[in-house]
């Protein structure tokens, strides 16, 4: 499998955390590329130009983070499934606040590459209040995430947290926001967060 990515992507690193905590990185090529300046193949593979994209052995083009790692998940075990009944709405609740953490996140980082006098500072000023609220969320559910084997919603969660230390530290999410905290650190050190942190800058 070949595995389109940036070590920077926090998209890139779900699947990159996903395929680790699978057993599944020794079956993956890793490809390192900008989908702003994208290699012809990535193009090939994916015409919307984004990362990350995989393409199977049998040569089909997933293009999407959240498909990929279904897609992964039926080719190795060690994540925890999400639960059934009424708890797995909640579930897939706090991995849709965490998906948007990394969504504003992300935008932030897009918008702040643009030339300061055309920034549009009341998007970025609400990309940061969406990202204050998720995280008081993720915080008043903290005691539900895992430590042991992960779901998605974990990972999802621990990707989010981890990028807003690399790109928005002046976020200082910690702050006031203990139950969270403890549990990230300790997340954090799982083989899979270790082996896929981005480099610095």
């Amino acid at each position: 499998m070949k595995l389109y990515c940036s070590k920077t992507s926090p998209y890139a690193r779900k699947v990159r955390v996903v395929a680790h905590e699978l057993g599944l990185s020794d079956l993956i090529e890793e490809i390192l590329c900008d989908p702003f300046d994208p290699l012809p193949e990535l193009l090939a593979a994916n015409p919307l130009s984004r990362i990350p994209t995989l393409v199977t052995e049998k040569g089909e083009s997933l293009p999407d983070s959240t498909l990929i790692i279904e897609y992964l998940q039926t080719r190795g075990r060690g994540l925890t499934a999400l639960p059934r009944g009424s708890k797995r709405w909640s579930a897939l609740r706090r991995a849709q606040v965490a998906e948007g953490v990394i969504n504003a996140a992300f935008a932030t980082v897009i918008e702040k590459r643009r030339p300061e006098g055309i920034r549009h500072v009341a998007f970025l000023d609400r990309q940061a209040d969406v990202i204050r609220r998720s995280i008081a969320v993720l915080d008043l559910e903290a005691a539900e995430l895992s430590n042991e084997a992960p779901s998605v919603v974990e990972i999802t969660a621990g990707v989010a947290l981890a990028y807003l230390d690399l790109r928005m530290p002046y976020i200082e999410w910690r702050k006031g926001h203990e139950p969270l905290d403890r549990w990230f650190t300790t997340f954090a050190l799982r083989e899979s967060m270790v082996a896929t942190v981005p480099p610095p800058g």
